[in-house]
């Protein structure tokens, strides 16, 4: 048995750089593990035109957090059946 300290793994050391206080901009994969997705996922979501608003600066894919969350906020459902967003207020249940 070692003693030496295991490393966290990838996406919890990412997911806790992607809420660091503060923090406005992030890269594709802190963007992903902020929305609790893939990165693979969002970079698909990127090219069809479905994905959060991103702006491409010296080749580097950023995101805003506060676009990341508008974005979310219009993909709200009532059952996983729905085809189409509908606007649910706030704590709201079925």
């Amino acid at each position: 048995m070692s003693d030496a300290p295991k490393r966290k793994p990838w996406f919890e050391a990412t997911t806790a750089k992607a809420a660091a206080p503060g923090l406005k901009w992030l890269r594709t994969r802190q963007a992903a593990a902020y929305l609790n997705i893939g990165y693979r996922t969002l970079e698909k979501l990127r090219s069809t035109d479905g994905g959060p608003p991103c702006r491409k600066i010296a080749g580097a894919v950023l995101y805003r957090m506060d676009e990341l969350d508008r974005w979310a906020d219009t993909r709200t459902y009532l059952s996983t059946s729905d085809t189409v967003s509908k606007e649910v207020p706030h704590g709201a249940s079925r």
